[in-house]
């Protein structure tokens, strides 16, 4: 019997090796390049990829940020939570150790005859240990491994996504801060045209007509600086968000955009996409895991062995003789009907890799259509900006001609009024322009996955 035993057993671990799945990375159409895009140099992204912008106070406040944004900090302890559930599903593999101890003393007062005291003592040690025939423990340690993956590049991706939100938050108030110099360049000259009016009003040149529009023009030039100092208020305060402090304590130095580099970056091949996504391994990771939980709920059909070992000592009292007992102990379950429990967990975990299957696949499709978005985005706002920044300079001339000629008499007031909204819109149209170029080379780093590849390979030499 114990030969057909021992005959038995490998070919029970050969069985629980095949109840998990073979894990094979689905199948994805990858393209041969991005649209439009000749070179596909693959040039590794440096982690801290906002260098490449030249600001020297964004360099700052990003570092702040990754060590102070609290979305960061939960995202840490999310990681913490998950190892701990490795170690905890990780201890099924080894045997487990208890020891017990005990004491007991008893005093006997009859109303006839002698008093008594009896005194117990009592130690002992239990192991037990369940053998993993079928591989669910070992599953089980994988599936949580995975998911401990999962999380931590889940963090990357976070990261990633704070880094981009404080990139994009800087530039808005850099942003906000330049329209606000452009609104107060535009005040001044909306009261300069209102002082021609009024001297050309008072000369009898004018009707009251030209003068009321003229101050319903400054009136509204006011309202709109209003609403643009808000939108530097509102960057500020969501920036101290970010960097995880209070919106009263942060000071920013920056007030326009014209310092800002404009980086150019690789993209390199689609396929490299599937390495440099922390989102895309997070998919797959949560992929993997549910593979080992096929294995886990397979394993629930067949039976489970424990073995046992129980030591126990046992005395009268202190210097008394002592009693030791050893015990060894198995124990076999086996599941016989269950109504359907056990297959339906078998179809669930299957159903449940399936369903990350095809989501894994939209994670990898979805980055393929960011990275196309933000490349065409990048390219738009260049030839966006090229335009609006003619556009700006032809408009402050035609403004400056306009009013000088106004002023000697030589053209109406309704020119005037037009070279003043004309400039205005170009002015504001190219800080709009230069803002979307900088938000599409964020755009176009987070969507190839940032730095985090190359923050990797450093941290695995």
């Amino acid at each position: 019997m114990s030969r057909r035993i021992a005959l038995l057993i490998p070919l029970l671990l050969v069985s629980a090796c095949a109840l998990t799945p073979e894990y094979q990375r689905p199948d994805i159409g990858t393209p041969a390049q991005w649209s439009g895009q000749q070179d596909t140099t693959s040039s590794a992204i440096a982690y801290d990829w906002w260098t490449s912008f030249g600001s020297a106070e964004l360099d700052a406040l990003m570092e702040t940020a990754l060590a102070n944004n609290l979305d960061i900090k939960a995202g840490l302890h999310r990681i913490d939570q998950s190892r701990a559930a490795l170690k905890i599903n990780g201890a099924d593999l080894y045997p487990s150790v208890d020891a017990s101890a005990g004491a007991s003393r008893s005093r006997s007062n009859p109303a006839s005859g002698n008093t008594t005291t009896d005194t117990s003592l009592r130690a002992g040690l239990g192991v037990s240990y369940e053998l993993d025939l079928f591989g669910a423990n070992s599953a089980r340690v994988a599936g949580s491994r995975a998911n401990l993956v999962s999380t931590q590049f889940g963090q990357d991706a976070l990261s990633l996504v704070v880094m981009g939100d404080v990139a994009q938050t800087y530039f808005n108030l850099l942003n906000a801060r330049a329209r606000l110099q452009i609104a107060d360049t535009n005040l001044k000259n909306a009261r300069e045209v209102l002082r021609i009016v009024q001297a050309r009003f008072d000369a009898g040149s004018e009707s009251e007509i030209e003068l009321s529009q003229q101050r319903s023009i400054l009136a509204s030039r006011e309202a709109s600086r209003a609403s643009v100092n808000e939108q530097v208020a509102n960057a500020e305060n969501a920036l101290a968000v970010l960097l995880g402090q209070a919106p009263q304590t942060l000071t920013v130095k920056g007030s326009g955009l014209d310092k800002v580099s404009i980086p150019k970056i690789e993209t390199g091949q689609p396929s490299t996409l599937l390495e440099r996504r922390p989102d895309i391994r997070a998919a797959e990771a949560d992929l993997i895991a549910s593979n080992a939980n096929i294995g886990v709920a397979r394993a629930a059909l067949f039976p489970s062995i424990t073995l046992g070992l129980d030591w126990g000592v046992a005395a009268a009292g202190f210097g008394d003789p002592a009693t030791t007992a050893l015990s060894l102990a198995s124990a076999l379950a086996a599941p016989i009907f269950q109504g359907g429990r056990l297959e339906g967990g078998v179809e669930q975990a299957t159903a449940r890799q399936a369903e990350l299957a095809e989501t894994y696949r939209k994670t990898v499709l979805v980055s393929f259509q960011e990275v196309e978005d933000a490349l065409a985005a990048v390219k738009t706002a260049q030839l966006r900006e090229n335009a609006l920044a003619a556009a700006m300079k032809e408009s402050r001339t035609a403004y400056n001609l306009s009013r000088q000629r106004y002023e000697a008499g030589a053209i109406d007031f309704r020119t005037v009024l037009d070279t003043q909204d004309s400039l205005l819109s170009a002015e504001d149209s190219h800080a709009q322009a230069k803002l979307a170029r900088l938000s599409a080379a964020i755009d176009l780093y987070k969507a190839l996955g940032g730095g985090w590849a190359s923050k990797k390979s450093e941290t695995s030499q």
